[in-house]
């Protein structure tokens, strides 16, 4: 489970800004306070006469130019802006407090170098002295720093329209996770037309790290005290079309839990900020103030949230740059191993396909897609389970964040070549045959086979627990992970009781059994209603039959899993009992049992019980179910008498969501 969460968290945190360290919501992030005044001293230099130069250090296809005369140097112009960057990142499981949280800080000159051509604009920011502060979980981070210095120092290469528009991005390497300098570009990103006079107003598309907008712009005459020549202020509001995991993940992004009847939707809300002035006559920003926050929520629940500030002030500016800074450039172009189009910068994984079209900076964007799509019908099972095993070992050698990242990039491979190969699923159960439960793969490869939806991941991880049926600590896991699997089927079931009915593990590991066993039933439920009702039966009468208190929790437990097989009449005597742990847990497995009788118990239990930590379970159990206008007008009374501020804030959450879906709907 620790490693699916990871891989969440990776997706969300390269969709909220590229911001992220592992791949798992909380609260969003505090706004920033006092940005930097509007007003920017802007102190151009002597323009010098640029003579063009027939070796441009800007080569169209990316690759190194030769070194030029000093004439070469004019073609660029030099901007230095004071810089503060930030940025906040915070995790939690639904309902859950945070469990992770980022905190970086970015301040000091920030230089960009820029050359005009006919039909683009090529663009280098970096920062070669940076101030660096990172924290995790309020702890200091000094790797988290190194690596970000090292980005920020080598900086970013990126190509725009006339306008502004982003089109191409050139890096060096794979930069990890935490892609500061790529963050700091796109929001940087105004695209303002050639032509403008007074006020102006226009809208437009537009893409980045979160996604696809519609951007409403507003140009207007500044109004500092002593505004440049042809000088600005520029606002700009952006409203989402189109999530990034809408684009890419879809559909793990959103999944049908069919026996529960609920819809997984990660949703995002967004919150953006732009103010800037802008420089018409030499098209470019003077300063800039950008806030942007983002929050993730898994049905209308807070999984995740990101907050980005940005705060730039031109300090000065020139024509001409110095030969030493003209070798620099051409330095950073030598080093090009990648080349990506705006829209792949925060999805791309660094894979071979792209490595290779990024070092031979030949084919286009189109070829590069052509060839990834596709790579799963022209690859060998042989070949793609190869490719796996080559980054394995490399992972093995790396830490920190690049071991985090080669490990977000191993699992997206292998739930690829599930899908791709089911037939040819024994190469990876061979190897999963023989991970010591220690070792990354092992869990590395049970997370992969777990998420993918097919009879045949499923029978992958039970040929796997068939091969480990002795060694109870691997046979958990794997038991784990089978119950995790999306999708439930009567014969992964049938197989699975079948195979652990006689073995060691029904004696030594019942409790893993049945829980796994009500895992595959609640999915399964739909469309065989019969086995279902069959293993419910069986485990009312073991709850009937229990020996001692343990037992009794242990099959509520069991039984709360599977509750939509339930009536309230099966649980009623247990939810009337002194013991209040019994009590608890019979009222948390009414969260799934259909009818007003549940509805109506929970209500009661959530406003009479004298135990609060009851009238908690029941507030929560109540989130899992439909609920109609008389049960939320209730809820709305009981949040204006409640004394527990944990319950209030899970009722106001329930009542918010409910809100907010009637919204969409009207929508």
């Amino acid at each position: 489970m620790k490693n699916k969460l990871l891989f969440i968290l990776l997706l969300i945190s390269c969709v909220a800004a590229g911001a992220a360290l592992f791949r798992l919501s909380g609260s969003p992030a505090s706004a920033v306070a006092g940005h930097e005044s509007a007003s920017a001293s802007v102190q151009p230099l002597a323009t010098q006469t640029s003579t063009h130069s027939n070796t441009p250090a800007f080569q169209d296809k990316g690759t190194p130019s030769p070194h030029t005369d000093n004439t070469a140097t004019e073609a660029f112009t030099r901007q230095v802006f004071a810089l503060q960057y930030s940025a906040d990142i915070a995790f939690s499981a639904p309902g859950t407090t945070v469990e992770q949280t980022i905190r970086f800080d970015i301040s000091g000159d920030m230089i960009q170098y820029r050359q005009i051509r006919d039909d683009h604009i090529y663009k280098l920011i970096r920062i070669p002295s940076p101030d660096i502060t990172a924290v995790v979980n309020q702890q200091a981070n000094p790797e988290i720093v190194a690596a970000m210095r090292q980005q920020v120092q080598e900086g970013v290469e990126f190509i725009s329209s006339p306008e502004g528009e982003i089109l191409e991005v050139y890096l060096s390497q794979p930069h990890p996770s935490l892609k500061s300098m790529e963050t700091i570009a796109f929001m940087m990103q105004h695209i303002i037309p050639e032509t403008v006079s007074g006020k102006a107003q226009w809208q437009r598309s537009e893409q980045d790290y979160n996604g696809e907008f519609t951007a409403f712009y507003s140009l207007q005459p500044d109004t500092a005290p002593m505004p440049a020549t042809d000088s600005y202020a520029l606002f700009k509001r952006r409203e989402l079309e189109k999530s990034v995991y809408d684009q890419a993940s879809g559909d793990q992004a959103r999944g049908l839990d069919q026996a529960r009847g609920l819809a997984n939707q990660l949703k995002p809300v967004y919150s953006f900020s732009h103010q800037a002035r802008w420089d018409q006559q030499h098209r470019m920003l003077q300063s800039l103030s950008v806030d942007e926050s983002v929050e993730h929520l898994l049905n209308g629940q807070p999984l995740a949230s990101s907050n980005n500030r940005l705060v730039l002030n031109l300090t000065s500016w020139t024509q001409g740059i110095s030969r030493s800074e003209l070798a620099l450039i051409q330095q950073i172009q030598s080093q090009r191993q990648l080349a990506l189009t705006a829209a792949e910068v925060f999805l791309s994984n660094g894979g071979k396909a792209s490595q290779r079209a990024g070092a031979q900076g030949e084919e286009t964007a189109e070829q590069q897609k052509s060839d990834q799509s596709a790579q799963g019908i022209n690859t060998s099972a042989e070949e793609a389970y190869q490719e796996i095993k080559d980054l394995y070992d490399a992972m093995l050698s790396l830490g920190g964040l690049e071991r985090v990242k080669a490990e977000s990039q191993l699992s997206a491979l292998l739930q690829n070549f599930a899908r791709t190969y089911p037939g040819e699923l024994d190469l990876l159960t061979d190897d999963l045959a023989k991970f010591g439960t220690h070792e990354p793969g092992f869990s590395l490869y049970l997370s992969a086979l777990s998420t993918v939806a097919s009879r045949a991941s499923q029978d992958a991880m039970l040929t796997t627990l068939n091969a480990r049926m002795h060694e109870n600590q691997a046979a958990a896991s794997i038991m784990a992970s089978l119950a995790l699997s999306p999708q439930g089927n009567t014969q992964t079931f049938e197989r699975f009781s079948n195979m652990v009915g006689n073995s060691p593990l029904a004696a030594s590991m019942p409790a893993n059994v049945d829980l796994a066993k009500s895992a595959m039933v609640q999915r399964m439920g739909v469309e065989d209603s019969a086995t279902a009702s069959a293993y419910v039966s069986d485990q009312l009468q073991d709850l009937k039959s229990a020996a001692d208190t343990s037992a009794t929790l242990h099959h509520l437990t069991v039984l709360g899993n599977m509750g939509q097989y339930l009536s309230y009449e099966d649980l009623q005597t247990y939810t009337e009992q002194s013991n209040t742990d019994v009590r608890q847990r019979a009222t948390h497995a009414l969260r799934f049992v259909p009818g007003p009788d549940a509805t109506d118990y929970l209500l009661q239990t959530l406003k009479e019980d004298a135990n609060t930590a009851t009238r908690e379970v029941a507030a929560n159990s109540l989130s899992y179910r439909a609920l109609d206008n008389r049960t939320l007008d209730q809820l709305r009374q009981q949040i204006a008498t409640e004394s527990s501020q944990q319950i209030k804030d899970r009722l106001q959450g329930i009542v918010d969501k409910y809100a907010h879906n009637q919204t969409e709907t009207a929508q």
